[in-house]
């Protein structure tokens, strides 16, 4: 399901390597309305969350907010895009090297513009670690991803040929 990968990918690289983590569906339940509520709050075409699930990160500025405010909600960052180690460290399991994941989060910390754009880059840093070293990456996301790409080609593709049967 879309919903839960998305936030899946945000929740799972912010603990740096939690590999095979399970949720509580109290966990997927607030997880669901928060990445709900920042889609609304952000306007954000859920279409980018996708594509960026597939790793094709958009520089869209609803995108790079709807990032923050979902970091913000699961209290990773502050209102200005600074990084809450102590919470960070906190909520990562028991079962993962927290010194590693510790550096994991460190090594992402970069600063954009502004705090959406900063939060962005920090996600977008622990995306592409968790994929480079094939974390977090199941059969089921691969497939779910490529489907969703596929489908957003498809997409364009059709608008294209409207537009030139218009002209």
């Amino acid at each position: 399901m879309k919903v839960f990968a998305t936030v899946a990918v945000v929740v799972v690289v912010l603990v740096a390597c939690c590999i095979g983590q399970t949720y509580t569906e109290e966990e997927r339940e607030r997880i669901r309305k928060n990445r709900e509520d920042c889609i609304i709050e952000t306007k954000v075409d859920s279409n980018l969350i996708t594509r960026a699930d597939a790793g094709d990160f958009v520089d869209d500025d609803k995108l790079k907010c709807f990032t923050k405010c979902f970091y913000q909600k699961a209290g990773f960052v502050t209102e200005n895009g600074e990084l809450l180690l102590d919470v960070i460290k906190a909520k990562i399991p028991a079962s993962v090297d927290k010194e590693r994941a510790v550096k994991v989060v460190e090594d992402c910390k970069q600063t954009g513009k502004d705090a959406c754009e900063t939060v962005y880059l920090i996600h977008k840093c622990y995306f592409e670690y968790t994929q480079r070293n094939n974390l977090n990456k199941t059969p089921e996301k691969v497939e779910e991803a490529e489907k969703a790409a596929q489908s957003e080609t498809q997409t364009e593709a059709q608008k294209e040929t409207a537009t030139e049967s218009k002209a």
